[in-house]
């Protein structure tokens, strides 16, 4: 079945958008994995864990980087109260 031209521009505009999109997300992974690390050990559900390693592929980032980057985030968003 060939494409008509319209299906196409659109997967062209897709294609850009997720291309713009993994490059930030991977600028921003670099600059958390940039600034020190520590290892821990943590446990996790298997259905959270699942979900992570799904949203982290879909970005094309690992698993480990990515809940490293939700953690940063989510910390960042709700910063202590002295």
């Amino acid at each position: 079945m060939k494409k008509s031209s319209k299906a196409i521009e659109a997967e062209k505009v897709f294609s850009s958008d997720l291309y713009r999109n993994r490059a930030a997300i991977n600028r921003k992974a670099q600059t958390v994995l940039a600034s020190g690390s520590r290892q821990i050990t943590i446990r996790l559900g298997n259905d959270e864990l699942a979900l992570a390693r799904r949203q982290a592929e879909a970005k094309g980032l690992r698993y480990q980087t990515y809940i490293k980057m939700l953690l940063h985030e989510a910390l960042a968003r709700n910063p202590a109260t002295p």
